[in-house]
Parts: C-alpha cells; structure tokens; sequence
C-alpha cells in the first residue's frame, strides 16, 4: 500500500536543512560544479597510455603544438569525458522529469522501457538502414522511445490514474520484450558482439562529432525541463489543486514526456541503456534540496553528471585495458537502491 501522506515526516539533519536555504543551495551548486570540472579533468588525464592533468592543460591552451599524449586526451578521452557528463545529467534529468509527471517515485527511463525503446529501434536501424546518419539514427531512437511509452501507458494506466506497481510491471514486461527483441535482431543478423556494449551501456569509441549531435538536443531538453520544473512542483500536490491553481495538468504531462523522450532517446542513441541512474539520481538530489523542482532538477543534472563521469573512470580502470561496460556498473549501485526504495520503513511498498 501506499505510504499514508498524512504521516507526519521525519526532520531533516541541519546539514541538510542548511543546504535548502538561499546561500547553502547557492554553493551546493558551486561545489558540484567544481567536483564536475575536476572529475572532467581526471578522465581525460588518467589511461592505460599515460599521462596527466598538466599535458591536458598545455593541449588545451596549446592544441597547435600539443604532444601525441595530447592528441589522445583532446580526439579520444576528452569527447568521452563530455558525453558522460552530458548523458549523465540527461538520464537523470529524465528521471526526475518523469517521477514529477507521473507522481510515481519509481519512475526512470529505464525502468518504464523507454532505454530498451530506443535501444530497438537503434538494433532496427543497424539490420535495415546500415548506412543512416547519426542524425537519423537518434530520430529512429526518439521513436522507439515514444513507442515503448505508449506501450506502457497502454498496459499499465487503470480505470483514473496509474498505480505505482501496476506502471512499474508494465514497464518492466515492455523493457524485456523490447530488450528480447533486440538481442534477437543481434544474434540473427551477427551484431552480436557490436551491439552488447551498446546495450549495456558504453562510451568507448565516442567521437566529437557524435557529442555536438547529440549535445544540443539534451542541452535544449534541459532547459525546457527547468523552465517546466516550477509546474512540476505545482502538480506534485495533487492533479486537482494544480488545475485548481491554474496549471493544465495534461500540458505538463505531454511537454514533459517530450523532455523525456528527447533526453532519453539522444544519451541512448550515444551511448547505449543506462538504467537506473535515472531512478537513484533524483531521490539523493530531493534529500539535498528538497521537493522543489526548481531546486531539484539542477542537482539531479550535476549529481548525474558526475556520477557517470566517475562510473566511466572505474569501468576503465577496473579491467585496463579492456573496458567494463558503464552501465553494469550503474545497475550495480542501482538495483539495491531500487530495493530500498520499493521496501521501506519495515517493508511498506511505495
């Protein structure tokens, strides 16, 4: 059963308190921004090859006479660098958007089939349309992701709105067809070996050209979601006293599930389904600043960021010089906080 509402909650810790005023929310985000420039700067120095953060320097304001060392950081560490940090901040962004237009705090990209959406429509385009542009490849992804959302709203919404388990089931039934689906398409046609990295979440081989595709898009995402992010507050007190407060509740819902599909289908199209950093993300981010949105959602794009930024250096470091794919990692950390989440206080379900 649900949580009762009307429980009255527990005090936050004073230094959390402290974080959720003006100044402490303030340097919150400098102090992440600067965890994530730095945590930038450590995965473009660190790799089996050598070398280190003051060869990233001179190449960066010196990239006419920059060494080979700092060719590799600049054309191969550095755009890898980058689309974690973006693809993190959009897989958590998405998250957080979705569990605001659902109310469900089990809502995640990964978890409603959207990732394994897209990640079939990817396996799609590689049999049918090998030669397509990166452009029509992430389209292809913003369709599967629009048909897998479809699908679960389609199975899981009742009668008047849909219940936290019963979306959660959907969800998963959808995310193991499609992801059935796409293993299928890979064994058959001998993409098997390229295309199990990709599905389990990769950055290797990402270029700049692929990033400044994809970048814009999540930027833009991004920015449409903090500027829907103060109705989302609004409609998390209840879809009558948002109406009520003048909010259409089903404009926000649609623009919404478009934040989402356009975030989760251009980070899949890059780099492949990373579950659950979409679900564990936004819940560390509303314990530090609370249930705002406004607040919220730029956390959870910084904490994302340098969550996946600090997976990838892991999954390159754990098995040198093979990689680890990325997105094992993140269910590592995820599946127990998944757990968590769904029992809490003696074992009540969300």
């Amino acid at each position: 059963m649900l949580n009762d509402p009307k429980a009255p909650a527990s005090p936050s810790p004073m230094p959390v308190r402290w974080l959720r005023t003006k100044t402490g929310f303030a340097l919150s985000l400098v102090l992440m921004g600067g965890t994530l420039l730095l945590s930038l700067l450590f995965s473009a120095s660190v790799g089996v090859a050598g070398g280190n953060i003051r060869i990233l320097i001179n190449t960066l304001f010196h990239p006419a006479a920059s060494s080979d060392m700092g060719r590799i950081m600049l054309e191969m560490r550095m755009p890898r660098a980058m689309a974690a940090c973006f693809t993190g901040a959009a897989f958590a962004l998405a998250g957080g958007v979705m569990q605001g237009v659902t109310r469900n705090p089990l809502a995640d990209a990964g978890l409603l089939g959207v990732n394994a959406g897209a990640g079939f429509f990817v396996a799609l385009t590689a049999v049918l349309l090998p030669p397509l542009s990166s452009i029509g490849t992430m389209l292809f992804a913003f369709m599967g992701a629009a048909l897998a959302v479809l699908m679960v709203y389609g199975i899981g919404i009742g009668k008047h709105k849909s219940g936290s388990i019963r979306l959660i089931l959907a969800g998963s039934a959808v995310s193991a067809l499609l992801t059935a689906l796409s293993q299928g398409i890979s064994l058959t046609f001998g993409l098997s070996k390229s295309l199990s990295f990709w599905t389990a979440g990769s950055l290797s081989g990402i270029t700049w050209q692929s990033l400044l595709l994809t970048a814009p898009w999540i930027a833009g995402a991004g920015l449409i979601s903090q500027l829907l992010s103060g109705r989302l507050s609004v409609l998390a007190l209840g879809e009558e006293s948002a109406a009520g407060l003048g909010v259409n509740v089903w404009a926000v819902r649609l623009t919404g599930m478009g934040v989402v599909l356009i975030l989760a289908g251009a980070s899949v199209s890059l780099v492949g389904g990373i579950s659950f950093l979409g679900l564990i993300v936004p819940h560390i981010a509303r314990f530090l600043a609370g249930e705002d949105y406004r607040r919220l959602l730029p956390v959870s794009a910084l904490l994302g960021a340098i969550l996946l930024v600090l997976a990838d250096i892991a999954a390159r470091s754990i098995n040198a010089p093979f990689d680890t794919p990325v997105g094992a990692l993140v269910s590592a950390i995820g599946v127990p906080v998944f757990l968590a989440l769904t029992y809490r206080k003696k074992g009540a379900v969300l």
